[in-house]
Formats: C-alpha cells, sequence, structure tokens
C-alpha cells in the first residue's frame, strides 16, 4: 500500500518580489462552496493586495503574502475547510473536468478526484505526479499530458427492433460510425470512439450501452518536455480506479529514481512492465 505520508509546507510559493509569497488552497475537483469562496476573499483582503488567483489544476492562490504570515494564512484557510498544497514532489491535485454534471459526461469525474484525493492527495512520491480526468472524449481535462490520464467512455449497442430510423443518432456522430441507410442503422464499431452521445439523443431507447468505464493513459506529461501518455487496453470500472491508482502509485514509489517523472520510469523499465503493474496492458 502506497505511504500516505504528506509532506510538510506544502502550499507556499516563493514571489518575484522579496519577502512575498503566495499560499495555495486545494480545492478539491474544483468545486468549493460559496462560504469558502467568501472565507477566500476575507483572507486575500487582511493578508494579501486584494487578490485571488484560479490555478490550472483547479486550486486557488493568493498572492502577495508576506512570507511570516504564510502560517497564519493557511490556519485560516483549514478553519474554512480548505487545505494548503498540491506542491513538491507530491501527487499534485487531481484535475476533473465537470463530466459529473455534464450532458456529455460518461463519468463522475468530480467524485473520481475527491475519491483519489481523500485517499492520496498530496503523499510523498520520488516526483511530483498528476492525474487528470475527463469525463468524456472531448477531453476539456487533457488526460493524455498528465502521468495518469483518466478519461469516461460509453459504447453503444443498437436495437434494430426499436429503430425508427428518425437518424438523430446519425445526425450527432461526430466521426462518422453511425450511418441510416433506408431506415436502418449501420454502425461501425472501429470508427466509434465511445462518446455515447448516440445512447444519449435516441427518442425511442434503441441505442443502448454495450460497455461504459475508464480508458487510462500513462506517462504524459507536459511543460518544457512533453510526452503523450500511452493508451491503456480496455476499460476499468469506476469503482475499481482507485485499486488501479493505488497499484501504480506503489510501483512508481518503489521503481522510480530521485527526479525521474513517471514516463521517464517506463522509459526506462519498459511500458509494458509499468501497465502489468497495474493489471493492464498498453493498446496496441
Amino acid at each position: 500500500m502506497t505511504d500516505r505520508k504528506k509532506s510538510r509546507r506544502q502550499g507556499v510559493i516563493p514571489l518575484r518580489e522579496r519577502g512575498k509569497v503566495a499560499v495555495r488552497g486545494k480545492i478539491p475537483a474544483g468545486v468549493m462552496t460559496t462560504s469558502q469562496m467568501a472565507a477566500i476573499v476575507r483572507v486575500a483582503e487582511e493578508f494579501g493586495r486584494g487578490e485571488v488567483a484560479m490555478t490550472t489544476r483547479l486550486n486557488v492562490e493568493i498572492p502577495g503574502i508576506d512570507r511570516r504570515d504564510a502560517g497564519a494564512v493557511a490556519e485560516r484557510l483549514r478553519e474554512a475547510g480548505i487545505e494548503t498544497g498540491s506542491t513538491g514532489a507530491t501527487l499534485r491535485s487531481v484535475v476533473a473536468c465537470k463530466g459529473t454534471v455534464c450532458r456529455h459526461g460518461c463519468c463522475d469525474t468530480q467524485g473520481l478526484a475527491r475519491a483519489i484525493e481523500e485517499q492520496y492527495g498530496g503523499c510523498e512520491l520520488p516526483r511530483k505526479l498528476k492525474i487528470s480526468i475527463a469525463g468524456c472524449p472531448n477531453n476539456c481535462a487533457r488526460v493524455q499530458l498528465n502521468d495518469i490520464g483518466i478519461m469516461g467512455r460509453r459504447f453503444p449497442r443498437f436495437y434494430a427492433d426499436e429503430c425508427e430510423g428518425c437518424g438523430a443518432c446519425e445526425k450527432v456522430c461526430r466521426e462518422g460510425a453511425v450511418r441510416v441507410v433506408d431506415d436502418e442503422v449501420r454502425f461501425s464499431g472501429e470508427a466509434c470512439i465511445g462518446c455515447g452521445d448516440c445512447i444519449a439523443i435516441c427518442p425511442k431507447d434503441a441505442v443502448g450501452v454495450a460497455s461504459e468505464g475508464l480508458r487510462l493513459y500513462l506517462g504524459g506529461r507536459s511543460g518544457r518536455v512533453i510526452r503523450v501518455g500511452t493508451e491503456a487496453e480496455g476499460l476499468v470500472a469506476e469503482e475499481e480506479i482507485l485499486d488501479t491508482i493505488t497499484k501504480l502509485l506503489d510501483y512508481f514509489r518503489e521503481n522510480a529514481l530521485p527526479g525521474e517523472r513517471l514516463g521517464e520510469m517506463m522509459e526506462r523499465v519498459g511500458i509494458e512492465e509499468v501497465f502489468a503493474a497495474a493489471g493492464m496492458r498498453p493498446r496496441s
């Protein structure tokens, strides 16, 4: 089981101005209450310069804080239910798109992000590791550019006896995987990317779910060195994703060299070996 030890003094970032820092508050799944927002405003006005910034990983930063006040700011945020962090060689804040409430969402993105954060958020690792979750192939969370990328997929099953040939499924399919010819549906499984839009749009319940789950991508990163994550074969059920994440973090902790990102470790020890450690295979 991955060591859940959390790094101390997380969430304090030195700024260009000498003696000034920004304090970063973690916002699980990017969703906060109005009372938390009000608390952040009060802290920014009292200790900062009345400004609040949003980070690319859906956290908040309060800039312009005197370094000596960082501890007091962190305590005030904790009182509002906001922990500081998402810095250093740790599991960084999990990014989730709004798939939980979005009409395109194929999975509970925000629930998954919170579950991962609760179990492993901020745990110490050989180097930082980033996880991103997209609810569908629209991929608003850019999952392939994270160490671990998770994408919801939903594949259709067509029931010819129920279909009236209205063509709604064909109109909504951007990949051309569905065609209606002579009032009959013709479906290409090879062209389908599993967005599930044809399932949601059908007015006669003539399209059901053949399979659904999470597609994983491992070893991606952005920044100065870009690596596109390697896609896994098959789907992982939502209720099994925490077990898969546990295996990946355990392997990373035990096998990565200090300062080595997941993708770099994969290239060194072998992509297939890393996938096998998580009970998966890379997609050919």
